[in-house]
Parts: C-alpha cells; sequence; structure tokens
C-alpha cells in the first residue's frame, strides 16, 4: 500500500479500501490497534491469558492476550492519507490483512511444518516479519529520535554558539530569545523524543517503504525451524537479529542486510531461524535446542524488546533475567569516506549493547568456527546516491 501512487489498485486493495470504508461509515472503527498480533499473542496463551512482563517497570501481569500489547489510535491516520479511500483506519486494515495472510501461514506451519508451506506461504510469512519490524514502537520512536535528537548531535547543536550559528546559517535571525526557544526545545525533545511530532501519513509511509527493503532481504535467508527442550519467550520486537556478540558495536556491519542470524519464535517450542546465505547450517533441524541455548536465546529475545515481553503464564522466566534497560536507539559515529568527505553513521542500539554479560553466539550450536563476512555497506559518496535512489524508488 502506497501513499500516493498512481499505479491502478488492485482487487485485493479494493477490497481492504472497502473493508475501511465500510468501518468508517458503520462507526465500528478499530481503536485497540495491536503492536503485535492477536493471533500471535494467542500461541502464548493459557487459559485465555499471556503473561506481560514490563522489562523497564519491572512488573508481570497475566492478561488476557486482546488486551496485551496494544495502543489505542497507534495507527490511525488522517482521512485522505491513501488515494482511494477516505477512512483514517486504513493502515490498520490493511495491517489486519497482512496478519490474516500471515495466520494461514502458521496454520500450515502447525499441521505440517516449515517444509509443508509453499512459495506463497513462504512470501505471506516474511511480509509478516517485514511488516512486524517496522510497525513497532521500536521503530517508531527511532525516527522520532533521529528526527530530533540524532539531527541536534549532527550538528553539534550542544556546543556554545551552535544554536546561533544554525538560526543564521538557515537565514533566520538569531536573536536571544529565538536561541532560548530553540534550546528549549531541543532540551525538550531530548528529555522525550515521543513529543517529537511526525505527521501519521509520514509514519505510515516509512515504516512501509522500509518493509519493502526488509521483505526482499528475507527472502534470501535460509530458513531453519528448531523445537527447545524450555519454553521460548516472545516480545514486542518479535523478530530478534543475531550478531556473534550482542555487546559489541556492528557499526560497519550492514545492520538488517548482514546481521548472520534473524530469530523468531513461533510458539512458545519453535524458533525459526534465518541464516544470511553466506552461512553454513551448522545444527540439524531434528536436533532441538537445549535448555542452555534456549536459555541464550530467550535473553536474546528480551533483550531485543522496546519494553514488553511475553511468556506462558506457567513460565516466569522474563521476571528472573537480569535484562539491562532500554537505551536510546543510536549512536552517532562520524568517519570518513575513501573520497575524503565526511560521513555520519549510525549504530543501532538495543539494551545488550555494549553490557558485559551480553549473549555471546547465542545457540551455539548454530554458529560456525568463523562467521563469514557480509557485504559491506555504502562507503563513498556515489554509493549513499545510489542508495538513496533505491529507497525513493520503493
Amino acid at each position: 500500500m502506497k501513499r500516493r501512487s498512481k499505479k491502478p489498485v488492485s482487487p485485493e486493495l479494493r477490497e481492504i479500501f472497502a473493508a475501511a470504508d465500510a468501518m468508517s461509515a458503520s462507526g465500528q472503527e478499530a481503536r485497540k490497534h495491536h503492536v503485535v498480533p492477536r493471533f500471535y499473542l494467542d500461541r502464548w496463551a493459557e487459559g485465555n491469558r499471556v503473561l506481560v512482563t514490563d522489562l523497564d517497570a519491572g512488573t508481570s501481569h497475566a492478561v488476557d492476550p486482546k488486551n496485551a500489547l496494544y495502543q489505542t489510535d497507534f495507527y490511525r491516520v488522517p482521512m485522505g492519507t491513501v488515494v482511494g479511500t477516505d477512512s483514517p483506519v486504513i493502515w490498520e486494515t490493511w495491517l489486519s490483512a497482512v496478519e490474516g495472510r500471515a495466520a494461514s501461514a502458521f496454520e500450515k506451519f502447525d499441521s505440517g511444518g516449515i517444509r509443508s508451506l509453499d512459495d506463497q506461504a513462504l512470501a505471506d510469512l516474511a511480509g509478516f516479519l517485514a511488516v512486524q519490524t517496522t510497525r513497532s514502537r521500536w521503530y517508531r520512536y527511532q525516527v522520532r529520535w533521529n528526527a530530533s535528537v540524532g539531527l541536534f548531535q549532527a550538528y553539534e547543536l550542544d556546543k556554545p554558539g551552535a544554536v546561533a550559528a544554525r538560526l543564521i546559517a538557515t537565514g533566520e535571525e538569531a536573536t536571544p530569545e529565538r536561541v532560548a526557544e530553540v534550546e528549549a526545545y531541543i532540551a525538550k525533545m531530548t528529555a522525550d523524543p515521543w513529543q517529537m511530532k511526525l505527521a501519521a501519513s509520514v509514519e505510515m509511509d516509512l515504516a512501509q517503504r522500509s518493509a519493502v527493503g526488509l521483505n526482499d532481504l528475507l527472502t534470501t535467508r535460509k530458513l531453519m525451524v528448531y523445537q527447545t527442550e524450555k519454553p521460548l519467550l516472545t516480545s514486542d520486537e518479535p523478530v530478534v537479529s543475531l550478531w556473534e556478540d550482542l555487546a559489541a558495536d556492528h557499526l560497519h556491519d550492514g545492520g538488517w542486510f548482514g546481521v548472520p542470524i534473524i530469530a523468531f519464535p513461533m510458539d512458545p517450542h519453535h524458533v525459526l531461524a534465518l541464516f544470511r546465505d553466506n552461512m553454513p547450517i551448522m545444527k540439524r533441524d531434528d536436533i532441538p535446542l537445549d535448555w542452555r541455548e534456549t536459555l541464550e536465546l530467550n535473553r536474546a529475545i528480551a533483550g531485543h524488546s522496546y519494553r514488553h515481553v511475553v511468556a506462558q503464564p506457567s513460565n516466569p522466566l522474563a521476571s528472573k533475567l537480569l535484562i539491562p534497560r532500554g537505551k536510546e536507539p543510536m549512536q552517532m559515529h562520524r568517519a570518513h569516506a575513501q573520497d575524503g568527505s565526511e560521513l555520519i553513521r549510525w549504530r543501532v542500539v538495543r539494551r545488550w549493547s555494549d553490557e558485559r554479560g551480553a549473549p555471546f553466539r547465542p545457540v551455539a550450536g548454530w554458529w560456525p568456527p568463523s562467521v563469514p563476512a557480509a557485504r559491506s555497506g555504502p562507503q563513498t559518496r556515489e554509493e549513499w546516491a545510489e542508495e538513496r535512489r533505491q529507497w525513493d524508488a520503493m
């Protein structure tokens, strides 16, 4: 779904438009928007309850899955955001369609395993994982942080006189009042990037463009599913990047494109592992993960979360794990390109970043003695320009 597409509308998209329009016309617009689908949370339910642990607050509560991991109007957009419908719940309706196709793929997996999924089901599963990554609270927080704190850091606005110099550079008069106003705004955004105002239409566009790129990546991965002896956790960020050392700096390793393994808990006793195309498969999928491997994987899953971890009510593990508090989502690094120009690179930061005791080679049996190198990212201005051109073409 694109915001201002001139391409013909597909029959499938027409159905989504019609469903959204019907909800709006009847006054039955969905308001409770799950950031992780209800059908997925149900897979951890016991007695119609899941155990949700708030890592930052240090609390755990057993709740009905319909009341877990949701936010009111999280995907609501202004009327007319998408050409072809005036419904403000078009994004939520489109997400429901993605979830419906994914739910069918999960049903096939439950009855016949990962090898029973045909090409369409595998494509639906990959699309779901990509969309799940970019629809989340963490992704939205990261976007706001980049547009506020990230820019402040890039322009070094914390230095004396920097705000006045920046105002003059943009053609404004650097009066004491205006400088004080900008400095107050910087302090406010730095204290809480969620206060950064960003149009919902822009958030939808960014999330969907990013999902398209990630979906293309996921289809190149080698898929394996493993059983676990002990139960798995999941979280509000269930698509988990597994680096050899989760504490290390992966600034030059290509992000989602370079991460050796991506893990996704399918249910409390099955995990989907997506290996980079040049990673050898070291562990047969008929050998379950032992308790040590499962524990390390659970630590990685919890450490990848934005805030909430989900488990079966009979499994209190999340409240017992020592998981670091959440951090700012990015760190800036200044570097020089091959042509001598300055580049600003942003390192993605998760809970385990720079932490002693972080998982190392989570699921030991998945890792070869030496991890093959991933392709390098853009290095020159021309390469970055090509990266931008591909982004704009999405």
